[in-house]
């Protein structure tokens, strides 16, 4: 009896072992596209090693970062992919002081690079900015970073939402079919939507994001400080692959490659991709390390508290975590992978 009892013991120890030993589930929100993740989304294990060892990833889409900020609060995902205007709303209006910065996606108004489209019909009567009064105009979230610069812009130029114009919400994939079918006069577009050859024979852009604020860290990933203290181990390991995963995408020799996998994902001709993708001037900019830009999030959220849209003034650098990525990059450094 004796012996069938430390028996159970060893099996019950042995049973807890592989438990721990599980990989850990990490679940990062997206919004219109995740081709950050697109090697992890391939399984490509040569570029992200640690894959389904110590961690498995699963990408959520969500319309709005608005939206992700509540999953974030009540623990549905791991990851949020935030802008500035969704962080500032977290820290300054749903007080999540514990929520941290950790890692970059792309930024807008970066000197030779992209800066997000707001689109208007080819034939439309619309010409300037003051010529939106009275109209319809589309955005993909309230309070999003491409909603508050187009009502940043129309402000300047003395409209105001609700006297002068209406906005709608509208998801960054039906931006598109809404301005086509004249539901509504002005919409957001990304690069993906501007480079298709069909979408742009129909459009012309009105106005920039950058002609609101100059340079946005536009998409950055964010956490709360509990989980990456609870899952430093296994998050070590992910962080790695996210330098090794934005390294690979950023050498010119696999931009073919490159394309090929996130055009898979997205389900976006590889041809019209090929037009934009990871070139200066007609894609977005991104860091090889995913490395974000503090001082200009710094810059965003000054200019919302000044405009209203928080009430604090918030120190970007104190919610910025950047421990586990600067450990990641010098192990990405250490064992020889492309910078």
């Amino acid at each position: 009896m004796r012996a069938a009892f430390v028996l159970s013991l060893v099996l019950l120890g042995a049973t807890a072992a592989a438990s721990s030993a599980d990989p850990l589930k990490i679940r990062v929100g997206y919004q219109a596209t995740p081709e950050k993740f697109a090697p992890f989304l391939a399984h490509r294990q040569d570029i992200v090693p640690h894959l389904g060892k110590s961690y498995e990833l699963e990408a959520l889409s969500f319309q709005a970062s608005t939206i992700e900020i509540t999953a974030l609060a009540a623990g549905d995902v791991d990851f949020a992919l935030l802008g500035y205007s969704s962080f500032g709303i977290a820290v300054d209006a749903a007080k999540m002081e514990d929520v941290r910065l950790v890692f970059d996606n792309f930024r807008d108004g970066v000197d030779g690079w992209y800066s997000f489209n707001f689109d208007v019909l080819k034939d439309s009567p619309v010409r300037t900015v003051e010529d939106l009064k009275g109209k319809v105009l589309a955005t993909n979230g309230g309070g999003s970073v491409s909603d508050i610069a187009m009502r940043y812009v129309l402000k300047k130029h003395g409209l105001e939402d609700k006297r002068d114009y209406t906005s709608v919400e509208v998801s960054l994939a039906n931006m598109v079919p809404m301005l086509t079918s004249r539901k509504v006069d002005l919409g957001a577009l990304n690069t993906n939507f501007v480079h298709d050859p069909e979408i742009a024979a129909q459009l012309r852009p009105l106005f920039l994001e950058k002609d609101a604020f100059g340079v946005t860290e536009f998409a950055f990933y964010c956490a709360r400080s509990e989980y990456l203290e609870k899952n430093r181990a296994a998050l070590a390991d992910f962080f790695e692959d996210i330098v090794r995963a934005g390294r690979w995408l950023h050498t010119p020799a696999n931009r073919p490659d490159a394309i090929a996998m996130v055009s898979k994902i997205i389900k976006l001709s590889p041809d019209i991709m090929a037009r934009y993708y990871l070139l200066p001037g007609a894609d977005d900019y991104r860091d090889p390390n995913s490395r974000p830009d503090v001082a200009a999030l710094q810059r965003n959220l000054d200019a919302m508290q000044e405009l209203g849209y928080i009430k604090s003034h918030i120190d970007a650098a104190k919610y910025a975590d950047l421990s586990l990525l600067d450990a990641a990059i010098a192990r990405v450094d250490k064992a020889g992978v492309g910078k």
